[in-house]
């Protein structure tokens, strides 16, 4: 169980992983050592899993990534529009969604030429209707 002190240092280590224990312990009002002891209880109780590292991809340098709204002919095509999109390592998630469209695709950030590719490879499964894609054009959060 945590308290409000475990509280303010996963949410400081949430803004910064990498937060000198110093720096840390300054910030919520508790020896260097102190932390470094709830930290270890937070690992040991596992309400932090693990410590990653984000890094942009090499390759990707004029995209951060897109949807792909895809519509249907009819309704008994999904089962194996599902599998095909399941298929594809280029799509991060696929969700049925409510109106004009019957799934989203959520593409992982690709160079544009090879997301060109993608739609068309979509566009042309037996019982795509049609397609429309949403390009991220910056991110807000």
């Amino acid at each position: 169980m945590t308290d409000a002190i475990d509280e303010m240092i996963l949410e400081e280590l949430r803004r910064n992983g990498r937060i000198p224990l110093t720096e840390l312990s300054r910030k919520v009002g508790r020896s260097r050592t102190a932390i470094e002891a709830r930290i270890k209880k937070l690992e040991n109780t596992r309400r932090i899993l693990g410590y990653t590292i984000e890094e942009p991809s090499e390759q990707v340098t004029d995209q951060m990534g897109s949807i792909i709204l895809v519509a249907m002919e009819v309704r008994k095509h999904g089962d194996r529009l599902l599998k095909a999109f399941l298929a594809m390592p280029e799509i991060a998630n696929c969700v049925w969604v409510t109106g004009e469209y019957d799934f989203a695709l959520f593409v992982k950030p690709i160079p544009s030429a090879d997301l060109l590719t993608l739609i068309e490879q979509v566009y042309t499964f037996e019982g795509v209707k049609r397609t429309e894609t949403l390009m991220a054009l910056k991110t807000a959060y």
